[in-house]
């Protein structure tokens, strides 16, 4: 009699034909661990030789292999290996998690005990990592690794975050800013302006000025800008061939930013600038006459599913931060803090750093909490990437949060 042995494991809704002839089921693994981050959660477990894993998750206090579809966000993924991270989570949301394995293409055995997690804003806890060296570091840009740079052409990369390996920029000159659009940038003093593709093998542009530059940005499509001394704007759209636009002043600039299609830059004396196309510049009102260090564009989100505040913040001296819906029209808020504020970045919320070792945060760009970061440094500079924020400072200081 002809048999037919069909096997089917429902995961996340899509069905997986899993082989019944030659394998077995496995044990599952007996020591799970889940890390909650922002907006993941990492699954750690010891593997055992010759078994394939099944990983599944949903948004549950507790779940089995068998019940896990029955529940909101299910998903379920092949062939895990640890640790294993798990994207797209709401944070604040409890998930829950379970592991299966198979030998040989067989069946999946019996599910581990339901493990939860709920994940969270990155932000709140810092850990300091190594120094970089003894210069400091003013830039730093997340791609597909980060790359921090700073004095004397200090230059290091990391995959993690974690463990940095220097690396050799071509420059001796310091280097202020760092940015990432499917290439590597970075600008500092006497206009220099490096490329690389892998952020390792760097080479120096032309940029068409001799003033300090002390800050890069872009709209992700292809438009780098870099700020500097002496009202500097100078644009590209393949990081190779600058040019020189007008600003309209002559106040130094030291932070660029873009978001919603409009650039906005900063500087000294409480300088504001906007632009919708990064060639044609126009002064705004920024609401205060300190200098103004930094700026930066969020999308934040509402108490409505899908919608978002278009939200400017700018940052500088004594504390002084400003906000914005559009970028034209600025308001004065409470001062983050006394000491001066040299950075700020959004990506699931706003974290901005500074002296003495200053770090805060906010989820709305108005109100602000204070965070320990463990250092008395000065930090420069601040960046979102590979699920965790990332500042650097003075004396090679460097510090996580995930």
């Amino acid at each position: 009699m002809k048999r037919f042995c069909t096997c089917i494991a429902t995961i996340a809704a899509v069905l997986f034909l899993v082989g019944c002839g030659g394998g077995s089921p496995a044990d599952p693994p007996t020591d799970v661990r889940v890390v909650p981050g922002d907006g993941i959660a990492t699954v750690y477990f010891t593997a055992t030789p010759g078994v394939d894993y099944m990983l599944f998750r949903a948004a549950a206090s507790s779940i089995t292999k068998e019940n896990f579809n029955t529940f909101p966000e299910a998903k379920g993924y092949l062939s895990v290996s640890s640790p294993k991270v798990v994207t797209g989570l709401v944070n604040g949301t409890t998930y829950s998690f379970t592991l299966a394995g198979s030998k040989n293409g067989g069946p999946d055995g019996p599910g581990t005990l339901s493990v939860s997690a709920v994940p969270r804003l990155a932000g709140a806890t810092w850990s300091a990592g190594t120094p970089l060296g003894s210069d400091n570091l003013r830039g730093i840009a997340s791609g597909t690794v980060l790359v921090a740079v700073g004095g004397k052409g200090a230059m290091f990369t990391s995959a993690g975050g974690i463990t940095w390996t220097a690396q050799n920029s071509g420059v001796s000159t310091d280097l202020n800013a760092a940015v990432y659009a499917g290439n590597y940038l970075a600008a500092g003093a006497g206009g220099v302006i490096l490329l690389s593709s892998d952020a390792i093998t760097w080479t120096s542009q032309t940029s068409g000025t001799t003033n300090d530059l002390y800050a890069m940005a872009t709209n992700g499509a292809g438009t780098y800008l870099a700020t500097g001394a002496n009202g500097t704007i100078i644009v590209s759209t393949n990081g190779t061939s600058w040019i020189t636009v007008n600003s309209g002043t002559s106040n130094h600039l030291y932070g660029v930013s873009y978001g919603n299609g409009t650039y906005v830059a900063v500087g000294a004396n409480g300088t504001l600038l906007t632009s919708t196309d990064a060639l044609n510049w126009q002064a705004a009102a920024s609401q205060t006459t300190l200098d103004l260090k930094r700026v930066t564009y969020g999308a934040v989100p509402t108490a409505v599913a899908g919608i978002f505040t278009n939200t400017f913040v700018g940052v500088g001296a004594a504390g002084t931060l400003i906000t914005s819906v559009d970028g034209l029209n600025w308001a004065l808020q409470t001062p983050i803090a006394t000491d001066t504020i040299n950075a700020v970045t959004y990506a699931t919320q706003f974290v901005a750093v500074g002296s003495n070792g200053g770090i805060y945060t906010s989820t709305d760009g108005t109100n602000w909490q204070v965070r320990s970061s463990g250092t008395v440094n000065n930090l420069y500079a601040i960046a979102y990437g590979l699920f965790g924020y990332f500042a650097v400072g003075a004396a090679g200081a460097n510090l996580s949060a995930f």
